[in-house]
């Protein structure tokens, strides 16, 4: 079962969200503060282990703090129904209501478990993975397991008699207990297991003023409705023969179990295949290995189960799944928002500009394509959790740049800027318009080639192309750039070799160790450099969508 649909109102730093939700990966990106654990909270309450209510809600619970602005969160399923948190609702009688409902219904406990999700919080104890936690991952896998365990049968070889795989159980465990665990005995030869059970038998029932025979206390080694709830996850260290309970081991043993968890609940397919949610999956792991927790969650999304998280990390994202990507921002007026990337809305620009009919599934492609030729997949991610993003189009840009910066006394990093080279010239107005449907605000940066004019004809048309592309994300209609730094763009009038104060032909590491050698101090540096400084720190903070729509 999967959220198709999530709406928010009034719930602490939001005011109103409404979020289309990817059936497979969902991953909430921003900076701290800006109310991701607050989105996260909201859906968890009526989908946590404890019924909801009102009962212990705050002021502070409500946005701006003001208990007027009544509480309501809504979870659409792929089934038709809504799964509702509010504060005022009607049911189909219109009688009014306060609390959860099931499309206007009441809803039983017993019947909200089934539209439960698990949850794995930002601790990464394997203590949270305890059998006996019907909310957690493995306590949901080990109950489903319990289930099946439950309606199978066993045939004895020997005597062809079927029995229930639960009775063979106890009576082994039972008859286990008795002779060797119970079989303890004092000095006097008293067995002191079984002494201490008919003593509890009979001073139970006499608390009770029960007859003996009318009462049984008895030790169990099993919970007679979940046989798997007592099991204990063990580490065993076969060079040492050593045996640890795994909740005692580091965070970052434990981590890797909740990932091999998440592993074996991709691989079972079990029939409970709830939404699934995490936050922080890279805490404790290190970027190998969270690049490798990011493909077993892939792999878990692709298998049908649907999950949420939050991230800090690039690696747990991909500019080729852009529409699985939710930006939250927050503004004193909107309170905490919600920016994404819609594919249906990138192939009705394509039809407006160009007259290109496509797929949603093609449309990711090429986006996955042009990622993975950028020549640097992590700076691509990163854009996502940049405050700005400065479009290049290839290593030289990259590799200058950030030496220029250094040179004039410009902190880039620590304005949250990022550089992210598009591969290509004929890729940046893609690039351009993904970052800016978040809402990220982008500079450009590229080579006007105007000496490839009177070349070969398909050199000076691909030039002009490529050129207007961009130059049209900025309202003007010419072939050429001007060769000046704009509001949002510097197109050189020829290439960025021509504008460093010197003549060299070199590209990528041989220019930037040549330029290094030539260019060693701020006076030295290019003007143009400052004029792009000046020019990223008047971007906006927000930027509107650039795509063509009806």
């Amino acid at each position: 079962m999967k959220i198709q649909r999530i709406a928010i109102r009034n719930y602490k730093s939001i005011k109103h969200i409404d979020i289309d939700c990817s059936p497979k990966i969902n991953a909430f990106i921003g900076e701290n503060s800006v109310g991701k654990s607050n989105i996260f909270d909201a859906i968890n309450w009526p989908l946590g282990p404890v019924y909801p209510s009102f009962n212990s809600t705050l002021p502070q619970d409500h946005f701006m703090g003001d208990e007027a602005n009544e509480i309501q969160i809504s979870l659409l399923f792929d089934n038709g129904e809504y799964l509702q948190l509010s504060e005022n609702w009607k049911d189909k009688s219109g009688r009014q209501k306060s609390g959860l409902n099931l499309s206007r219904n009441y809803i039983s406990d017993i019947e909200r478990q089934k539209y439960c999700s698990a949850y794995l919080g930002v601790d990464r104890s394997v203590l949270d993975y305890s059998p006996s936690n019907r909310w957690s991952l493995m306590g949901r896998i080990l109950l489903e397991i319990n289930q099946m365990f439950k309606e199978q049968e066993h045939v004895d070889k020997e005597t062809g008699e079927v029995l229930k795989k639960t009775d063979l159980f106890k009576s082994e465990l039972e008859r286990i207990r008795d002779e060797i665990l119970f079989s303890v005995e004092d000095s006097s030869g008293t067995q002191v297991m079984k002494k201490f059970i008919q003593i509890l038998q009979v001073e139970t029932a006499k608390q009770l003023n029960r007859p003996d025979h009318e009462l049984k206390v008895d030790l169990n080694l099993y919970d007679p409705w979940n046989f798997f709830r007592t099991l204990q996850l063990i580490i065993k260290e076969n060079d040492t023969n050593l045996s640890f309970q795994a909740s005692s081991q580091g965070m970052g043993i434990q981590a890797s179990i909740s990932i091999a968890i998440l592993k074996a609940y991709s691989q079972l397919k079990l029939n409970n295949n709830t939404p699934l949610f995490i936050d922080e999956p890279e805490l404790f792991l290190h970027p190998q290995a969270q690049r490798n927790f990011y493909k077993v969650l892939c792999e878990l999304a692709e298998s049908g189960t649907q999950i949420f998280y939050t991230t800090h990390s690039p690696n747990f994202l991909n500019v080729g799944r852009f529409n699985e990507v939710f930006l939250v921002r927050k503004s004193p007026d909107k309170g905490t928002y919600v920016r994404c990337a819609k594919p249906s809305l990138f192939i009705e620009d394509l039809t407006i500009r160009h007259g290109i009919s496509s797929s949603e599934e093609d449309l990711l492609l090429h986006f996955k394509n042009s990622y993975e030729e950028t020549g640097d997949t992590q700076k691509a991610n990163e854009g996502f959790f940049a405050k700005r993003i400065i479009l290049v189009e290839g290593q030289s840009e990259t590799l200058l740049l950030p030496y220029f910066f250094d040179l004039i006394g410009f902190d880039y990093i620590a304005k949250g800027i990022t550089i992210v080279r598009c591969g290509s010239k004929g890729e940046i107005d893609r690039f351009y318009r993904l970052y800016t449907e978040f809402g990220i605000p982008c500079f450009v940066i590229f080579d006007g080639d105007i000496n490839h004019l009177g070349k070969k004809k398909k050199v000076e048309e691909d030039t002009i192309k490529n050129n207007k592309a961009i130059l049209s994300l900025f309202g003007i209609e010419e072939d050429f750039p001007d060769g000046n730094v704009n509001d949002f763009y510097l197109g050189f009038n020829t290439s960025l070799n021509d504008n460093l104060g010197y003549e060299t032909l070199k590209k990528g590491l041989d220019l930037y160790k040549e330029v290094r050698n030539k260019i060693k101090s701020e006076e030295e540096v290019p003007s143009w450099v400052k004029e792009l400084v000046v020019k990223i720190e008047q971007l906006p903070d927000n930027i509107s969508s650039v795509l063509k729509t009806g």
